[in-house]
């Protein structure tokens, strides 16, 4: 057997960055949608300054979280419920 190497100038993939553009082309939406997404608190970001980043890892949690789910449905519920607020 042998161990796997990783080595240490590159993370593993799924903690790469995607930015708002990069998560919308993977899931063919718009943008602004995964912004909305953002927004609610439904898909965490990091933020630097002006710019949002979504950790893959992040993307995947989340997508397996809603599997088989409505994801316009999930989004109106948590952006009423944050209105109420």
């Amino acid at each position: 057997m042998h161990a796997e190497f990783v080595c240490p100038d590159f993370p593993e993939d799924g903690d790469r960055l995607l930015s708002l553009k990069e998560v919308a082309e993977r899931l063919r939406t718009s943008r602004s949608f995964i912004g909305r997404l953002v927004d609610t608190g439904l898909l965490p970001c990091l933020r630097f300054r002006n710019n949002r980043r979504i950790r893959k890892f992040a993307l995947n949690a989340f997508l397996e979280k809603h599997e088989g789910q409505d994801i316009y449905e999930v989004l109106e519920a948590a952006e009423a419920k944050h209105h109420e607020t």
